[in-house]
């Protein structure tokens, strides 16, 4: 991905992030969760969909979290969601119709009056799905450390002559980043996060590393370190918390996993590079810093890939 203008697009006010990938069981709602709720701790206005309209996941949680809310002893934060209900017409046409409509009348009613939209999407290809990466400012893709993840990136093979092809998955990405250029002149600035790690790191985890930071030079993607398999992240759900709620005064004190988990989310957060509001500044302003700064990044990649 190149993006060749110095001149930044006009962009709206709230910055996009899709948490997908195409393979299931990666944790993505998980990761939407925790970073949604970061976010708002961090006091930016944040709005969610929900794009996988069979599990809705995410749905589930902020509903458990409404309602934990109500007689909760301390501030719980929520978001503006949205939930598009899914096309039940026998005709194709008809659904990716009624679906586009929910869901650009939820982007209209917030684009303008958060800061940060989360959208959370399904593990299959379809319409929406695809949608939702053409309108991403950050698109974040979990993935486990096993080369099977990967698979969807990059074919994964032992003779040399079929790997390294471009995979389904991947060639998503692509195309929106194509189709998003063309549009608005815009960017994606895509993110392997590597989720659910092992505590002790393990020859495959090594292996798998090191070929992701090869593909991203290829595929032009950045690499971060997300969640590991904690407990906690699963335990919570019925109640609407996360790790990153006062838990503690509920319990009285913070395990070291517990404490753990709030530093994996935090440092996370750090390193998606998303825009900051500092103090007194103007939001979008903050955007515009983002866009030159991930800008400059990919055409350093760029030129790497060139050499």
């Amino acid at each position: 991905m190149t993006h060749d203008s110095a001149e930044a697009p006009e962009l709206r006010a709230a910055h996009v992030i899709v948490v997908a990938n195409e393979k299931g069981g990666s944790g993505k709602s998980t990761m939407s969760i925790h970073l949604t709720v970061a976010l708002l701790k961090a006091g930016y206005r944040v709005a969610t969909i929900d794009l996988d309209t069979r599990q809705q996941t995410l749905t589930r949680f902020f509903q458990n979290r409404a309602s934990w809310a109500r007689t909760a002893p301390w501030k719980v934060e929520l978001p503006k969601h949205f939930a598009p209900e899914r096309g039940e017409s026998s005709n194709t046409q008809e659904n990716e119709t009624a679906e586009f409509a929910t869901f650009a009348e939820a982007i209209g009613e917030v684009e303008h009056d958060y800061e940060f939209v989360v959208i959370d999407t399904p593990a299959s290809d379809s319409y929406l799905m695809r949608l939702a990466h053409s309108l991403a400012d950050t698109l974040i893709s979990p993935m486990n450390d096993s080369f099977i993840d990967m698979d969807v990136l990059t074919r994964v093979h032992h003779d040399r002559g079929q790997r390294g092809l471009v995979a389904q998955y991947a060639e998503i990405v692509l195309e929106a980043r194509r189709k998003r250029r063309l549009v608005d002149n815009g960017l994606i600035d895509w993110v392997l996060v590597r989720n659910r790690i092992a505590t002790l790191q393990t020859n495959n985890a090594r292996q798998v590393d090191n070929a992701l930071r090869k593909l991203a030079v290829e595929l032009q993607f950045r690499v971060a370190e997300g969640l590991h398999d904690r407990v906690i992240f699963r335990e919570l759900f019925p109640l609407g918390l996360t790790a990153m709620d006062a838990i503690e005064e509920a319990s009285h004190n913070l395990t070291p996993s517990q404490q753990s988990a709030r530093r994996e989310i935090a440092t996370l957060v750090n390193d998606l590079r998303l825009p900051s509001r500092a103090e007194g500044a103007d939001y979008l302003e903050s955007r515009h810093v983002w866009f030159e700064a991930i800008s400059n990044y990919y055409r350093e990649l760029t030129a790497k890939k060139d050499d």
